[in-house]
């Protein structure tokens, strides 16, 4: 019997003789590994399981120190633990263990005393083998680790270095990097290895993607894992072995990772200190190391993506307005400390409405490119050429002369002098440029640019094809803006105010889902004053929040009288400004509306720009407590503002609003739809809901359809119409 092979130290009495058969076996076969120990750690039995687990004989641990098999750092915590069972306690406890191969597996083991007449004889126990468990729990923190610092805005290569951390973690002595495909998709340029020899990464950066170029090279050109046991025999480390070898690196596994097109991105690397294969959980370890990397590459292809599309302008790639106001406004910082002159050069190309309509779009935006491409080459790299839409240009020149500048706006009268040759049309096109200087003409971005664009108009009354420098005569639009405010502070009490409304349109059954409230302002005199004129003037004087509250109490007037004649289900859109979103009585004040007109908090949507949650701590402090009220946030205008995809986590937002000039142009330009299904694919990924606005045409709907856009308005559905209006559309859609 094996317990009595134990030794005269662990005597029984002898009529318990069926016992021991019973007690031995359940320790032969038992499935999981047992041992017993004698009171000083020796190693007194091992069942099979054991033997298996640890690759022994029973020879070789027969009276071998158990702390013998225990991996170094665990050694302190194990014998603590022995210690207590030797006292009469039960333990259960974690440790790792080495084995006869020199690989390392991880244990839960349950210990408890072996009691023979009441006296302790020795210690016993079951251990388990957790290893993949671990493995798997610490690949599963790794990951939600990575995707953590991914919503919070972690440089790529922080991400990239933590995706290492934690696979070198599992990788039984694995030594990790990472290198990415360069633009010109002909090289790997090292980007993340923290824990190999800075030489050797020096080294193997810009290596060349091709046959026989090393393990990564060469899985980035055959686009398949490649696996080599022993650089030092195999062909494909010919050239390289040397720097390699040198740093103790004897075999590398290298895997391509890929995009959605299986274009490869890059290559996930895994480097041993001597010749082996891997296993199968070897494989799946940097199969899930090249996942990973393959989500951190594509997130930040996308938002680079995202960003630049923001900041550019799709159809000849310039800085757009949003990236050239940044840009002035940093120039103006900057100059109030050098004092010196900043050039503000507004262009617009003479009659290319007449060229567009004539020769057709198509035309237009080549004529446009080149363009663009010829202005370039007329200022220095350090200025700012973007495109303000349509055939308008701007530029800013920085520490110029107001001589210099007039040679740039000559230099491009005189480029834009030759004909172009456009698919066989020859086409004339001359340039009014107006000119704004700081600090002379103005302290801040808008002023310069306003005063450049009415420099630009004069031009345009004096023939065209010239250029002007602002002139305070020049100034009719002050007046008129200054008229425009004082009207605007009469307008709410003589009740000059009405509101439009703007069906939203459930792209599935054709039917409203809701409408959007859109102010309007009939002057008596002035006429129909569009409110790109008067609400910015509102905003900066402060009747925004008033005339907001306004709009607020009556479109919610408005959904309660739609709900009692029937169409309880209509959802309502609201814009705030930005004055209304900060101000400190927001959250009681669309309470008490929603009080007083008694309207189903659910209904209402509140839209905000992106620019407005500038200030992540605050707005989300806003937005939560707008969400506690039971409404629906949307953001409006997206891809045109501030853009920082850490907040579309940080904000409980329902919907994001593809902004129209993302849909305007989408059917004749392959950027503006790419970028409105990346946005599409971006909020169906976040398990948002997408409105895409400015719908006008069949075909724009049909390419939003394609790529599951579920919610849209537009001219295609209606314009913004009266309330009194209203009713017949919604019998129509419904």
């Amino acid at each position: 019997m094996l317990f009595r092979k134990i030794g005269v130290s662990m005597k029984f009495p002898i009529d318990q003789t069926c016992l021991f058969d019973m007690y031995e076996s359940i320790f032969s076969h038992n499935p999981d590994a047992c041992y017993i120990l004698d009171l000083n750690g020796n190693v007194l039995l091992f069942n099979d399981a054991a033997l298996q687990l640890t690759g022994l004989t029973k020879d070789e641990i027969h009276n071998v120190p158990f702390i013998s098999l225990i991996e170094e750092q665990c050694i302190a915590n194990t014998r603590r633990f022995f210690k207590s069972v030797k006292n009469g306690n039960s333990e259960r406890f974690n440790t790792t263990i080495k084995l006869k191969d020199g690989s390392r597996i991880d244990l839960s083991v349950t210990c408890v005393p072996i009691y023979i007449d009441n006296k302790i004889y020795g210690v016993g126990g079951i251990a388990k083998n957790i290893t993949e468990i671990n493995h798997l729990q610490t690949l599963l923190n790794g990951q939600n680790k990575v995707l953590e610092m991914l919503a919070k805005g972690y440089p790529i290569k922080d991400v990239l270095n933590e995706i290492i951390h934690v696979i070198e973690k599992v990788s039984h002595g694995g030594t990790c990097s990472i290198s990415l495909v360069d633009k010109s998709g002909t090289k790997l340029i090292h980007y993340s290895s923290p824990n190999l020899p800075e030489e050797y990464t020096n080294f193997i950066s810009n290596i060349t993607i091709g046959n026989n170029s090393g393990s990564c090279g060469t899985a980035a050109y055959l686009k398949k894992i490649i696996i080599v046991e022993d650089i030092e025999t195999d062909p494909l480390w010919e050239n390289y072995k040397e720097y390699a070898l040198k740093h103790n690196l004897k075999a590398c596994w290298s895997l391509p990772v890929f995009d959605n097109s299986k274009n490869v991105l890059g290559v996930f690397a895994m480097y041993y200190d001597k010749p082996t294969t891997p296993n199968e959980h070897d494989r799946k370890t940097i199969e899930k190391a090249a996942y990973l990397t393959n989500l951190v590459i594509q997130h930040f292809i996308s938002e680079e993506k995202i960003n630049f599309m923001a900041y550019h302008d799709a159809l000849t790639g310039l800085p757009n307005r949003r990236l050239f106001d940044l840009r002035v406004k940093r120039a103006i910082e900057n100059n109030q400390l050098e004092n010196n002159l900043l050039g503000l050069l507004y262009i617009d190309l003479d009659r290319f409405k007449v060229i567009n309509d004539s020769l057709g779009h198509n035309i237009g935006d080549l004529l446009l490119k080149e363009v663009s491409q010829l202005l370039k080459g007329c200022i220095r790299k350090i200025d700012t050429f973007s495109r303000q839409g349509g055939d308008e240009f701007t530029i800013l020149l920085e520490g110029v002369s107001k001589s210099e500048i007039a040679d740039i706006a000559e230099r491009i009268i005189d480029v834009l002098s030759k004909p172009f040759m456009i698919n066989g049309n020859e086409i004339f096109v001359t340039p009014s440029i107006g000119i704004s200087l700081h600090p002379v003409d103005g302290q801040d971005k808008d002023e310069l640019l306003r005063k450049a664009d009415m420099a630009m108009y004069q031009a345009k009354k004096r023939g065209r094809n010239n250029y002007q420098f602002y002139d305070e005569v020049l100034d009719k639009k002050e007046f008129e803006r200054l008229e425009i405010e004082n009207e605007l502070r009469k307008a709410m009490d003589k009740e000059e105010f009405s509101l439009h409304y703007q069906p939203i349109i459930d792209l599935t059954n054709n039917k409203m889902t809701g409408v959007e409230a859109l102010i309007r302002w009939n002057h008596p005199m002035l006429g129909l004053v569009p409110p790109s004129k008067f609400i910015p003037i509102a905003e900066e004087i402060g009747l925004i929040v008033p005339i907001g509250e306004w709009v607020l109490r009556n479109a919610c007037k408005q959904i309660k009288n739609w709900e009692n004649l029937g169409f309880g289900d209509l959802t309502l859109s609201v814009n705030l400004s930005i004055r209304q979103f900060y101000q400190v009585n927001l959250i009681s004040m669309i309470k008490r509306i929603i009080d007083e007109t008694k309207i189903n908090p659910a209904q209402l949507t509140v839209e905000i720009t992106e620019s407005m949650t500038m200030d992540v701590e605050t707005a989300t402090i806003i937005l939560h407590d707008l969400k506690d009220l039971g409404l629906t946030i949307s953001i409006d205008d997206f891809g045109t503002g501030y853009s920082s995809l850490n907040y579309l986590k940080t904000f409980p937002i329902d919907y994001l609003k593809i902004d129209q000039s993302f849909i305007r142009d989408m059917t004749k330009s392959k950027s503006d739809e790419n970028i409105a299904t990346t946005i599409l694919l971006m909020a169906h990924n976040l398990g948002l809901k997408a409105i895409a606005e400015g719908v006008e045409t069949n075909e724009q709907l049909q390419v939003l359809k394609t790529h599951n856009c579920h919610i849209a308005q537009g001219y295609l559905f209606s314009k913004p119409l009266p309330a009194e209006d209203i009713t017949q559309i919604i019998n129509q859609l419904n």
